[in-house]
């Protein structure tokens, strides 16, 4: 159903039932997401303003009105409503062009309008009072800043030692290590072993990699062109990482570098964003940019196979060999993490409070 008003909204505007409190909630959501693009009332306030619309039509669906006069009722407001936001136009296409897509959604309209009592329970119980699309403004804010003091204590750690390791006069010197490598793979090493260091493996190069890292760790961390940083943070790493060889090959190596890989699309591409600025009492502004939740999935994704697969390791190891104590026993019984914490490598100084 389709008419036309001859008093129309200089803004897209929805219309809604202001004494049904399943409308307030979900009203909340799409406000959210339209964000300035959609002005929202109650048929209370502005019911008067457009007397084309019977008000009981106003009683028992929304109405979207178009700034060319142009009304909607029903599922088809809603989604004609949503479609200000690119990422939800498929719902109007959708009811434009999938057959019984808009049919199965006015059917499902009216039920829900016909108990908005039930769909209020039903909103709050899997919902809870608030609706609205979670941000993760501040957790991306403090888990950024948190990379970059890890990868801050990543590049002094091996910068104090990066001579000793794999400078000239080390244990593996990286300046011999490279060209065997080259000679034995030949053109293949390049993709094989990616790392700045093919272009300069002297001592300054290797000082110039583990300086250059933490600077842009700083920058991460006071919130100053993140991804950017990130990018060259990923990049210096990951050259460090293969120039390390076996000094740099442990799982807490790789997991950051594929944590700070996925950062890059977490973070937002704005040389100075107000919501990372660390400054005291600086609050997330109105016009953030919003938080990628393809990045948030493959960041759960990564702890998710992180858990799994250190678990699936201990499980599979059959390690017995640990004196008296038969470790694979106590993995398969679950009982290893009695004492697995303060017997691991390089505990920490609260690993026997764990």
């Amino acid at each position: 159903m389709q008419l036309r008003v001859t008093n129309p909204p200089f803004k897209p505007l929805l219309i809604w039932d202001g004494e049904c409190d399943f409308c307030r909630l979900w009203i909340e959501r799409w406000h959210f997401i339209t964000a300035e693009e959609v002005d929202y009332a109650t048929y209370q306030e502005v019911a008067d303003r457009f007397p084309e619309i019977p008000r009981d039509e106003f009683k028992h669906s929304m109405v979207f009105i178009e700034p060319d006069g142009t009304a909607f009722f029903a599922a088809e407001a809603v989604y004609r409503s949503l479609a200000y936001r690119p990422s939800k136009r498929w719902l109007a296409w959708s009811y434009d062009h999938v057959p019984g897509f808009a049919a199965i959604s006015e059917a499902v309209y009216k039920f829900v309008a016909r108990h908005r009592g039930l769909g209020s329970t039903i909103t709050r119980l899997l919902w809870g009072k608030d609706v609205r699309p979670q941000t993760y403004f501040w957790a991306r804010r403090w888990f950024l800043r948190a990379l970059g003091v890890i990868y801050l204590i990543a590049f002094v750690s091996l910068w104090v030692q990066v001579d000793g390791l794999i400078g000239s006069d080390g244990m593996s010197p990286l300046n011999r290590f490279l060209p065997a490598v080259r000679a034995q793979l030949g053109p293949d090493a390049y993709t094989l072993l990616p790392t700045l260091c093919w272009l300069d493996s002297s001592n300054a190069f290797l000082h110039l990699l583990c300086g250059g890292g933490v600077a842009l760790s700083l920058l991460l961390i006071f919130g100053i062109a993140p991804a950017l940083s990130l990018v060259a943070l990923f990049v210096f790493y990951l050259s460090l990482t293969i120039a390390g060889q076996t000094f740099l090959s442990f799982q807490w190596d790789i997991l950051l570098l594929e944590t700070g890989f996925l950062s890059i699309f977490l973070a937002p591409w704005q040389l100075w964003p107000r919501e990372l600025l660390l400054w005291p009492r600086s609050a997330i502004p109105d016009t953030t940019s919003l938080v990628s939740h393809a990045s948030l999935f493959l960041l759960k994704v990564l702890l998710f196979k992180l858990m799994l697969m250190s678990g699936v390791v201990k499980l599979t190891s059959g390690d017995d060999s640990w004196g008296l104590v038969n470790h694979s026993l106590h993995w398969r019984l679950l009982t290893a993490l009695d004492y697995h914490y303060w017997s691991q490598p390089l505990p920490t100084v609260f690993a026997w409070w764990a």
